[in-house]
């Protein structure tokens, strides 16, 4: 199954999967700025075969936030969004990448329809490096230099082999890089995610997993395991930086279907 478009609460989607609990994954600060919030077919089978393909036995909702952000909102505010959004899908499994693991933390909060949260490259918040960096993103977005923007993100998430190829074909394609639907999504996002501070994370009784990089330099493992303790929730680390998602997708499915399955990883 294969299906896109915008959905509820103005939310676009990238919808795939066989299965009928719902799978709903939360992306991080370049969501307004990446393919996510343009749904097409393409993007979708791109999402569905190589990001998420260890997903498919689920019906997932790749859900981004709403083009044109209200110029004050944090990641409790954009979960209200997603929360009115599940009041129509009904109850779900959330995943959650870095930004979209804050958000994820604050719709745990918002609704008792989150089943069971999953945060990937979220912790209880920036280390310096992390802050030092989401910042220069944001004054990328508030000038406009979204090519920058996209350059130096790409250098910053990687560990491996990807942190020098990927670059490469980025440069070559540079004429093709998107640019956001709405002016100021991304900056806002940015201010998001600095703003968050896990608190929330004290808060919630909702069966949780953390996952991250040991080499993540935005979201130390440090706070990781912070993390995992204010949610008493297990802690899986594999090799890899802050885009692990992609970097170690396999690793990352054996720690997170067996949680998702009742299961805690091994």
């Amino acid at each position: 199954m294969i299906e896109y478009g915008v959905g509820p609460a103005g939310h676009p989607y990238h919808r795939f999967g066989s299965g009928d609990e719902q799978l709903l994954i939360l992306t991080g600060v370049l969501d307004g700025i990446g393919w996510w919030n343009d749904p097409d077919w393409l993007t979708t089978r791109v999402l569905a075969e190589y990001y998420f393909r260890a997903y498919r036995e689920y019906d997932v909702w790749v859900m981004a936030r709403p083009p044109g952000l209200p110029a004050d909102a944090d990641a409790a505010e954009m979960a209200a969004g997603y929360a009115e959004a599940l009041s129509a899908l009904g109850p779900a499994n959330v995943l959650g990448i870095s930004l979209g693991g804050a958000i994820g933390a604050h719709l745990a909060a918002e609704t008792e329809l989150v089943e069971r949260l999953v945060l990937v490259s979220c912790g209880a918040g920036l280390g310096a490096y992390g802050r030092q960096t989401v910042e220069q993103w944001r004054e990328h977005a508030a000038a406009r230099r979204y090519r920058a923007l996209h350059m130096d993100y790409i250098r910053t998430v990687y560990a491996g082999y990807r942190r020098l190829t990927v670059p490469l074909l980025y440069r070559a394609g540079a004429r093709w890089l998107p640019e956001p639907e709405a002016v100021g999504d991304v900056e806002q996002s940015c201010a998001a995610m600095l703003s968050f501070d896990g608190a929330v994370l004290s808060e919630l009784s909702v069966p949780a997993l953390v996952v991250g990089g040991r080499q993540d330099p935005m979201v130390p493992v440090e706070s990781q395991r912070e993390a995992a303790r204010r949610l008493d929730a297990p802690l899986a680390l594999a090799p890899g930086g802050h885009g692990i998602y992609e970097e170690q997708r396999k690793p990352v499915a054996r720690a997170v279907l067996p949680f998702l399955d009742g299961r805690l990883p091994a």
